[in-house]
């Protein structure tokens, strides 16, 4: 009688976040309904600013740490230029493909990169993205996320995981600073939904993300509702978007045939921490401690400037 071969198990649910204990909710929902300083300045929740992508050269940085990984051979990313996009060219199959938390192996060997990206990382958002914001100086989350999307990498999870960070124990007074390194469009880039529309959607789930979580993958309903009001966020190379936290968006499966690679991070302006009593953490697999001083750098970066356009 043949071995029988088992079958994998179904993906496990993400464990969401949920606020009951009523004085941490009532914090919670004043922070969900509130004007936030950035929506002051931008409404849609959204602010694009510029950098100069041959100054802040993270494309060179990334394929130095692939290949010292053992993931590429550097010379023949070398020869495309640098060229992130046709990283599904030279990236075994074997790392290319999602974990549970959609992460690709190739995402997975970046979460420790070298100082050099380190410091050209907190100059970005010290000397170009928080000046230009004019919300003061902020504290910085110490290790950016990378995101690596195969085209048509296997092990992406059902339907587009639609969702707010705050689903997975992130603080509703961040502000989210996603950066890509290659251009984005399509299914290359972040499905996005403006802040007007996202908190009327989280408002209509009472704040349930358990509940929202799921129907993201089962009620056709909610699935077409997030289709229509998230759109591909269009960005290039030298382009960074910055957006308030409580906005809904996905990344979603990539058809493109192009590889897309992004970083993003998160920041807490010191000026809006003053008062808040809550103290929020990752519901990944590490806990982590969405606090200043451990998630988030104990120093804030940045100086008070103008707002940015």
């Amino acid at each position: 009688m043949p071995d029988l071969i088992p079958t994998p198990p179904a993906p496990m649910a993400p464990d969401y976040a949920t606020y009951t204990e009523p004085a941490f909710r009532a914090e919670f929902v004043a922070d969900m309904t509130r004007v936030s300083p950035l929506q002051r300045q931008h409404p849609s929740g959204l602010c694009v600013l510029d950098y100069d992508p041959t100054e802040f050269d993270f494309r060179a940085l990334v394929g130095d740490a692939l290949a010292a990984q053992g993931l590429l051979d550097r010379e023949a990313l070398r020869q495309r230029g640098d060229r992130l996009e046709l990283l599904h060219e030279l990236v075994d199959p074997v790392h290319q493909a999602h974990d549970a938390s959609q992460q690709s192996g190739a995402a997975r060997v970046l979460y420790e990169m070298p100082a050099a990206f380190t410091a050209l990382y907190e100059r970005l958002l010290g000397d170009v993205v928080l000046p230009q914001l004019g919300l003061g100086p902020a504290h910085a989350q110490r290790t950016p996320t990378f995101r690596v999307f195969f085209p048509n990498a296997p092990g992406y999870p059902g339907h587009t995981s639609y969702h707010s960070d705050l689903m997975l124990g992130h603080n509703p007074r961040e502000v989210n600073v996603f950066v890509p390194l290659v251009a984005c469009d399509r299914t290359r880039a972040l499905q996005f939904a403006e802040l007007p529309e996202s908190l009327a959607l989280l408002a209509d789930y009472d704040y349930d993300f358990a509940r929202f979580g799921r129907d993201t993958q089962l009620d056709p309903t909610l699935i077409a509702r997030c289709q229509r009001i998230c759109q591909p966020l269009r960005l290039e190379v030298g382009q960074i978007a910055v957006f308030d936290s409580r906005c809904v968006h996905a990344g979603p499966a990539n058809r493109t045939g192009q590889t897309r690679v992004t970083f993003d991070a998160r920041v807490l302006p010191a000026q809006d921490l003053r008062g808040q009593q809550n103290r929020y953490h990752g519901r990944g697999r590490r806990r982590a401690d969405f606090a200043v001083g451990a998630y988030f750098g104990a120093e804030p970066l940045g100086a008070p400037s103008t707002a940015c356009r």
